[in-house]
């Protein structure tokens, strides 16, 4: 999408317009997405959510051949797809739940396929790929995008249908839908553990978007990495790759680790990388640091992902998830203003340095709940 929006216009604010379309369905449907996932069948909320997704981004690819795309086109089509993405991430955690719920160890494997998987394609291969395939025809990566979105709801089809979830107080015939919100953001603030995940997951995310929104320029600075542009695309290479390796290893810890202490080691294992990235100036020690933070991430998520899944009731997985998503992601543009503004009062280096500081104050008081527990 900012590939596109740059190709219609060059004006920051129009461009800026399509890249918040896409942020505002984690403020304005993300609410009301959890409490109806958890009243529609997942199955066919995930294949409903791919196919709206797979017409967006087809309409868009159309527009774009026949050249009459435009900047609002663009910001209503990030406005679906995101929607439908937000959807679909719930849809899709609460199925694994609904399939795996007899198997923790198995849960907890295909939590780390999807993550590796999620990884290698939204990190590693997609973006290289469709930015050099935009350079071809700007509409051809849309329309293979929708094509894969075709070809996933089909896909989805033949996920087996949840089985009924068993009756609970929360999950009530006729209950409203703002009473359903309401009661899902209640049992979320009621459980220790998950409450604590859910604020150091909002945290963590506040405090490394404020080290890889200002990556880029650290990498390319003179006081920073010194590297040309086209090198830059090696970090971002190492960070995947970190990523994809953490897939695999996380189900290996939580056989050996609870939930909350996995989450917590690979946060600051991830926290004290920050200071090392402000020290160096060498590419070898910062793409080795951001391939830990890349590994450490994909721990917390399945962490994450297989906690919420453990301790959360079925008829209230949704809630929960989209609760825990519209924290963290509405914490990362704060973070990243944050970083930006101390960069530019101060220096990266400074930027840095507040976030691993910053984290590790919220970790060490994040322990107390979380590394009591068994």
């Amino acid at each position: 999408m900012p590939l596109a929006a740059a190709a219609v216009t060059r004006d920051p604010v129009a461009i800026s317009l399509v890249s918040a379309a896409a942020l505002l369905p984690w403020l304005l449907v993300s609410p009301f997405a959890g409490a109806l996932v958890d009243r529609w069948p997942h199955r066919t909320t995930l294949v409903t959510a791919d196919l709206a997704r797979g017409i967006a981004v087809g309409l868009i690819a159309t527009l774009m051949l026949l050249d009459t795309i435009s900047v609002p086109v663009l910001a209503i089509g990030a406005f679906v797809v995101m929607a439908g993405a937000v959807f679909h991430g719930a849809a899709a955690q609460s199925t694994v739940a609904d399939l795996t719920d007899h198997d923790p160890d198995l849960r907890n494997r295909v939590n780390g396929a999807v993550s590796t998987a999620e990884t290698t394609g939204a990190s590693l291969v997609g973006p290289p790929v469709g930015s050099a395939v935009f350079v071809l025809a700007p509409w051809l990566p849309f329309l293979a995008d929708a094509i894969s979105f075709i070809v996933s709801a089909a896909l989805l089809r033949t996920v087996p249908k949840r089985r009924p979830a068993p009756e609970n107080e929360s999950a009530q015939p006729g209950e409203s839908l703002r009473t359903a919100i309401w009661s899902g953001m209640q049992w979320l603030a009621r459980h220790r553990e998950l409450r604590t995940l859910a604020l150091l997951t909002g945290a963590a995310n506040f405090t490394t978007t404020m080290v890889y929104a200002l990556l880029v320029l650290y990498a390319t600075n003179d006081d920073g990495l010194g590297l040309h542009d086209r090198e830059f695309g090696f970090l971002i290479a190492a960070l995947a790759i970190g990523g994809i390796a953490g897939g695999p290893l996380a189900p290996r810890l939580l056989s050996r680790l609870s939930f909350q202490r996995a989450v917590v080691i690979a946060l600051a294992m991830r926290t004290l990388l920050w200071p090392i990235l402000a020290l160096t100036s060498s590419a070898i020690v910062a793409g080795a640091c951001l391939a830990i933070a890349g590994l450490a991430s994909s721990v917390v998520t399945v962490s994450v992902i297989s906690a919420r899944q453990h301790f959360t009731p079925r008829e209230m997985l949704g809630r929960v998830v989209t609760t825990f998503r519209t924290l963290g992601n509405g914490a990362g543009p704060l973070g990243a203003l944050v970083g930006g503004l101390i960069a530019s009062q101060w220096d990266i280096a400074t930027a840095f340095w507040t976030a691993g500081v910053l984290m590790a104050c919220c970790l060490l008081l994040a322990s107390r709940t979380i590394l009591r527990r068994r």
